[in-house]
């Protein structure tokens, strides 16, 4: 169903949101999780200082040829480092307390274990951020118990217990936790 893949785009307001963040805390290294077409990689790419980089995780290799044919377009691009493959195998081979940023954006039923592999690969008061937490506003409809709504309840529960970061959900495009790590 090709109508949902515009949906999968962080729009540029979110994207606006992403490079003040990277300029304000001063991130030279910036892990993304969920590439897609790699529009919001090569947004934060160039926000990044000369030497700054970016690793994108990615899955599917259609995503990554047209991601790259875009990288290759752009002096930023050099900047991106790619990792094929599921995620959660990538995050294990990614070296620990190196990340300044970290942009979730992947498929939800692993945002839990994304978060925890990220609150490990990411420095003292780096920030990770977390898009789609308000589904469309579905998060907050009592009857809607369909499994992604739920796991995405699920896991703002769970981030909204955690003492191991300050927190907010930013109300633009479709919900962003913003999350500092302590």
């Amino acid at each position: 169903n090709n109508e949902k893949i515009p949906n999968m785009i962080s729009g540029p307001i979110v994207m606006n949101l992403l490079k003040h963040l990277i300029y304000i805390s001063n991130a030279k290294k910036i892990l993304e999780i969920g590439m897609f077409t790699g529009y919001s990689a090569m947004a934060m790419a160039e926000s990044l200082p000369e030497d700054g980089e970016l690793h994108t995780c990615e899955l599917i290799s259609n995503h990554i040829q047209t991601a790259q044919s875009f990288f290759q377009k752009s002096s930023s691009g050099q900047k991106i480092t790619i990792h094929e493959g599921e995620a959660l195998q990538s995050l294990e081979s990614i070296p620990s307390n190196n990340f300044d940023l970290i942009f979730i954006d992947a498929d939800k039923k692993n945002y839990k274990e994304y978060y925890e592999k990220s609150l490990i690969l990411l420095k003292k008061d780096g920030l990770i951020i977390i898009d789609n937490v308000l589904w469309y506003g579905q998060i907050v409809e009592e009857n809607r118990n369909d499994k992604i709504t739920l796991t995405i309840k699920d896991f703002n529960n769970y981030v909204s217990k955690d003492k191991r970061v300050e927190k907010i959900i930013v109300p633009l495009g479709d919900g962003m936790t913003v999350c500092r790590k302590l």
